[in-house]
């Protein structure tokens, strides 16, 4: 099952057909869900309500996929050795790594109700966001560890493997934005995706990307979870767009500021054993 190209772009193409029929097989329990409790036939015109069932059944919907291709990404590897790195990891790069990627995500984020389909974004947002054990896991659990583990722990690892630091960042945050499928959000979660690819390649800790990943999850949730919560920056601030941006901007320069620090002054933890000795036979095969 090892094939020591992973990940090209065949790994690439075979990871998104794995997640899109695992999304069909993981939302079986929604389906089952929505007609065990009735649909309502008068009103499909508007649409389903998923709110129920995504209460409920949403970490099976957003597990499956994942694991589907963290079982594959993880075979065609070679089936690596797992470790959430912590041992590379000091209180300073651990606050700079979650202050630096968390100024940068909100400060985009922060500028995202400024692109075209922002307020489809949100009002589907909204319909998701609701109260619910299957939610909150499914936003709280599953994302940060499956994802990171997918796209940090194989795609990326796998990338330094056989490539450049700046492509194997590139390519994965990519990645990672795409598996938001919405315009809007494969923008900003690309953005967080490069940050993260960043603090995993200096500090190959997977934990820590899991802990920042939870971090800015959690956060999210919670305020999601709020009433009365202002609809827009403007509001939030008490500006106009200027305003908006221009915080916006400070917000992404401080954190890429904290980003810079940390690769400019602490080293850069040294990759697993197994990956030099792979990275050693790769270029011996090609001489």
């Amino acid at each position: 099952m090892r094939d020591p190209k992973f990940p090209d772009w065949n790994h690439v193409l075979a990871l998104a057909l794995i997640f899109i029929g695992g999304s069909i097989l993981g939302g079986i329990p929604l389906i089952v869900d929505l007609v065990a409790n009735g649909i309502d036939l008068e009103n499909l015109e508007d649409g389903l309500d998923l709110s129920g069932a995504m209460s409920r059944w949403a970490f099976i919907a957003s597990a499956v996929p994942l694991v589907l291709c963290i079982v594959y990404g993880w075979n065609k590897m070679g089936k690596p050795k797992w470790s959430l790195g912590f041992e590379n990891v000091t209180f300073t790069t651990a606050l700079l790594s979650i202050l630096g990627t968390l100024l940068v995500s909100n400060g985009v984020g922060t500028t995202a109700e400024y692109l075209p389909g922002y307020e489809g974004f949100s009002e589907m947002m909204e319909g998701l966001m609701v109260p619910g054990i299957g939610i909150a896991v499914a936003v709280m659990v599953v994302a940060p560890i499956f994802e990171e583990a997918l796209l940090r722990g194989l795609l990326t690892r796998g990338y330094l493997r056989r490539t450049t630091p700046f492509k194997a960042i590139l390519f994965s945050g990519l990645i990672f934005g795409a598996m938001h499928i919405y315009p809007v959000h494969v923008f900003f979660a690309s953005i967080m995706g490069f940050c993260l690819g960043y603090v995993y390649y200096r500090t190959r800790s997977l934990g820590l990307v899991i802990l920042i990943h939870f971090i800015n999850n959690a956060v999210s949730y919670y305020f999601g979870m709020q009433e009365n919560v202002p609809e827009s920056s403007e509001e939030l601030l008490g500006t106009g767009p200027l305003g908006v941006l221009g915080l916006a901007a400070l917000l992404i320069a401080a954190g890429l500021g904290l980003l810079w620090f940390l690769g400019n002054n602490f080293p850069l933890a040294p990759p697993p054993p197994e990956d030099v000795e792979d990275s050693a036979e790769r270029v011996l095969a090609e001489i």
